[in-house]
């Protein structure tokens, strides 16, 4: 029996970032479903490439961007800045 992958789901997972390999291992399908799913409802896949911060870094202002980089060091990556921007709004929105 195929399971039946929600849309919901898919886009969900898309719009965070995760890869169509990510999507389709915790949906419990394969990637090429995902693919299709998202192909079918004219939603692009999102830009998991490692040029993904680069865009953003390039997005900002140079002050912005000195900014950044003085937050960052050999101890506190990007990935660990973010997640603790992402959880420092879920607090703050979740009292």
């Amino acid at each position: 029996m195929v399971k039946k992958v929600n849309d919901s789901d898919v886009i969900a997972l898309n719009s965070v970032g995760i890869s169509l390999a990510g999507i389709a291992k915790r949906l419990g399908c394969h990637h090429t479903t995902v693919a299709s799913r998202l192909s079918a409802l004219s939603v692009p896949p999102a830009d998991t490439r490692r040029s993904f911060m680069e865009d953003i870094f390039d997005g900002l202002s140079l002050r912005q961007q000195e900014w950044l980089i003085n937050q960052l060091g050999p101890s506190h990556s990007v990935k660990d800045f973010v997640k603790s921007l992402i959880i420092r709004e879920y607090i703050s929105k979740n009292p």
